[in-house]
């Protein structure tokens, strides 16, 4: 079964209607209990870092996703589902303060800045291939391909061996796909960005059930 977690932060619906298309074995999670079941679990969403975390301890699943976690089981984050497997974020509604994330990945989450930036980042841009490995998100997607974004922080201090893509953003470039051990992510929309968006969602349900 794949565990897609509801932690009130949206982008169920569409996620659910895409993972349909490549299993009928997947339910929306919201009882800790029920990842001891599961053979991958999915973080879809769209909202605020700090939000996120605090819907995920008040459901008491930040304790069982780390467990998860620590048995190497599969899991994958989706855009902000992605920023929360770093250390921290400067996204908070107090000033200057930084949230913890779960710290998954080495890295952390700040916010486009400087008079250039169109913030949010939003719409079609490029993913650039940074690294390759034996089981990968990427298996069957093309470099430079254009994936849906929507997103006003991006990670930076990011550990090189975790990032498989990045995305050019006016002239900075971020990492947007990363991968360690049995944790995954992306920072765009695999479920909004077309059939290479979908092969990448495809891939992860494959890494789940082998």
């Amino acid at each position: 079964m794949i565990a897609v977690i509801d932690f009130g932060m949206g982008n169920i619906h569409s996620c659910l209607k895409a993972i349909s298309l490549f299993t009928k074995d997947f339910k929306l999670v919201t009882d800790p209990m029920e990842l001891k079941n599961a053979k991958g679990v999915i973080l879809p969403g769209d909202g605020a870092f700090e939000k996120a975390m605090q819907n995920l301890k008040s459901m008491k699943m930040k304790d069982a996703l780390d467990e998860y976690v620590y048995y190497e089981k599969p899991i994958f984050g989706i855009c902000i589902g992605f920023q929360i497997l770093f250390e921290n974020s400067e996204e908070s509604t107090i000033k200057d303060n930084i949230v913890p994330g779960f710290g998954w990945i080495h890295g952390n989450i700040k916010r486009f800045k400087g008079k250039i930036y169109k913030v949010p980042h939003m719409g079609w841009n490029k993913i650039h291939f940074a690294t390759r490995k034996k089981v990968s998100l990427l298996d069957g997607v093309a470099d430079r391909s254009y994936m849906y974004f929507i997103h006003s922080y991006r990670p930076t201090n990011v550990e090189e061996d975790s990032v498989l893509a990045t995305c050019s953003y006016y002239e900075e470039s971020f990492p947007v796909v990363v991968e360690k051990n049995n944790i995954f992510g992306t920072q765009f929309h695999p479920e909004k960005s077309d059939t290479t968006g979908l092969k990448i969602l495809q891939n992860f349900i494959g890494i789940a059930n082998s």
